[in-house]
């Protein structure tokens, strides 16, 4: 969290900007789970005395101060910076096996 962060004239967003990165520290630390929906992630920020609706969050994740914990909402889940899921990438067989492979359908034709 950077102190100009703290520095707005708003209190709702400052208690905004504390409740967030607490819960993105305590997710770091291990302390807190790291896949929320957006309905918990909302019921956790009410239960702290934020009120949001699905449609305030999804406005609010586009500028600072939450762009800066938040990197996106895919589908239901809340996805923090830190905590994106690795990209699936398709296993490329080795060449070693590819060869092996070629290796025996030159044999099987040869028969």
């Amino acid at each position: 969290m950077f102190l100009f962060e703290l520095d707005s004239p708003d209190p709702f967003v400052v208690k905004l900007v504390a409740i967030t990165n607490q819960l993105k520290s305590g997710m770091d630390s291990g302390t807190e789970k790291t896949d929320w929906t957006t309905d918990e992630f909302l019921e956790y920020l009410q239960a702290n005395g934020i009120n949001l609706d699905t449609t305030d969050l999804y406005n609010m994740i586009k500028k600072p101060p939450l762009q800066n914990v938040i990197s996106n909402i895919q589908g239901d889940t809340v996805i923090f910076k830190g905590h994106e899921p690795a990209p699936v990438t398709p296993e490329m067989p080795d060449q070693e096996n590819s060869q092996k492979v070629v290796a025996q359908m030159a044999q099987s034709a040869m028969k």
